[in-house]
Parts: structure tokens; C-alpha cells; sequence
């Protein structure tokens, strides 16, 4: 199973990087995927550690998704790495298998420790939407303008009938970055 999070990796010289990203989860083991271009990726390979963020702010996973931002964080407990403030839970993880096959790493993780901050309530349909927008729009790049626009409309139904001032100010941060994007020449077919 696939759960959205905010992954937290630093390089060797301690530069934080905030990355929202889809992990497979499991209990005691974790699997990261990122593109090997990544600087999560870059960073996983050279430090071998990461922090797993679950937070309900979807607003995190609007800006981490369009632009390189940093977030209030404190350190991690075990690994060399950061927590994010706004993290309801965490794992904190160390690599055991790193596969760097392009285009995406598959790296199997092992949790040396778990942190709870506060319950997640979970998400409404408004805060799913705006994480599927916050999907597409790193995905510009990759698929048609009109798939996209279609997809945004439909999604800001759902904004529209069960968000809160949050949702709709990270919903339209993605709709203007989209309505912003350079476009294909011509659309890849993912």
C-alpha cells in the first residue's frame, strides 16, 4: 500500500531536503522510489537515512510538490535527519537495499524509530483532491494541458463542496503554478 508523506533526507553537509513523495508501507520495513535525478535520492544514497513524515496539511505537499521549500523541522531522535513540525507521526528509517535501476531507485528501508505528535484525522474528499492536484502539477511536463485542465475542474468540484481555508489556499497555489507551466511540445505517454 502506497501512503503520501513528506520525506525528509539531508546531504552530507546537512542541507535539508523536504520531498513529498508516495512510500509503500509496511510495519517494519519501508520502500522509497525516487527518480534517480532527485536530490532524495542523491541524498539517500550518500547518508542512508531519511525521516517519513504523515501529516494531514495537505498545504506541505501543495508547496513541496511545485517549489524547493523548507518547513519548520526539529531533529530527528536517532538518525541524523529532521522531523517536521507539522508531522502528526514519523518513522525515522535507515537503508538496508538501495537498487538504483533508472529510472527510479527502489530502496528498501528498515524504521529505527517511531514518533507520534499528535492523532491524524485523516482526509476529506477536499484534502484528497488537493493531493492528486498536487500530483499532477509535477507532472506538467509529462502530460497533455487539456488532460490536466480536465482533471483540475473535476477536482475543484470536490474543493468547492468540502474544503476548508486551508484546502481551497493550496488548491489555488496549484491551479496558478498549472495555469503557469510550460508545456510539451508534444505529450509523453506515461
Amino acid at each position: 500500500m502506497i501512503i503520501e508523506s513528506v520525506l525528509t533526507t539531508m546531504d552530507a553537509r546537512g542541507v535539508i531536503n523536504f520531498a513529498p513523495m508516495g512510500v509503500e508501507w509496511g510495519d517494519d520495513e519501508i520502500v522509497i522510489k525516487p527518480f534517480l535525478e532527485t536530490t532524495t535520492f542523491k541524498n539517500l544514497e550518500a547518508t542512508r537515512v531519511a525521516v517519513i513524515n504523515l501529516t494531514d496539511d495537505v498545504m506541505l505537499f501543495a508547496q513541496g510538490a511545485i517549489a524547493n521549500v523548507q518547513f519548520p523541522a526539529v531533529p530527528a531522535t536517532v538518525v541524523r535527519g529532521v522531523v517536521l513540525e507539522a508531522a502528526c507521526s514519523w518513522r525515522e528509517v535507515e537503508v538496508r537495499a538501495l537498487d538504483a535501476t533508472p529510472p527510479r531507485a527502489r530502496i528498501v528501508t528498515r524504521v529505527v524509530h517511531r514518533g507520534v505528535r499528535r492523532e491524524f484525522l485523516g482526509f476529506n474528499r477536499a484534502r484528497h483532491a488537493v493531493l492528486e492536484a498536487a500530483i499532477l502539477a509535477t507532472r506538467t511536463h509529462l502530460l497533455p494541458a487539456e488532460q490536466i485542465r480536465a482533471e483540475f475542474a473535476r477536482l475543484q468540484v470536490i474543493v468547492d463542496k468540502t474544503a476548508g481555508p486551508r484546502e481551497r489556499e493550496a488548491m489555488a497555489l496549484l491551479t496558478e503554478y498549472v495555469r503557469r507551466a510550460p508545456r510539451p511540445e508534444q505529450p509523453v505517454t506515461p
